[in-house]
């Protein structure tokens, strides 16, 4: 048994969620001003970027793992839940979208590994 998440059909969620989770953690470890504008924006320290970037590249490592699957997948949901948190919370609806598609990629991909 393999320990990682094959590249299967079935498994294209978890995968989809996974990439989405680097490309966030690329994207946020950046830290370019507008990046970090935006973590101020919504109540954060300018940092916290970093912060966010290692927890979203922690989260896709532990998505294609399969003993992990379950971590990644409740550490993944509670940073887009925060992420959606703030954004609302900012009056700032226009970004609610990013982090709600991540997170139906991990409800798809919870739901596909579950069943």
């Amino acid at each position: 048994m393999s320990y990682l998440i094959s590249f299967s059909l079935g498994d294209a969620a978890t995968l989809a969620a996974a990439a989405a989770f680097l490309v966030g953690s690329i994207v946020n470890a950046t830290a370019l001003k507008t990046i970090r504008d935006e973590f101020v924006r919504y109540g954060f320290p300018w940092w916290w970027c970093w912060v966010t970037a290692l927890l979203e590249f922690t989260t896709a490592i532990l998505l294609v793992l399969r003993p992990t699957f379950a971590i990644g997948a409740a550490l993944g949901s509670c940073i887009m839940i925060a992420a959606i948190f703030a954004v609302v919370r900012a009056r700032d609806f226009r970004h609610t979208l990013a982090p709600a598609v991540f997170l139906l990629l991990l409800m798809i991909a919870i739901t596909v590994q579950v069943s």
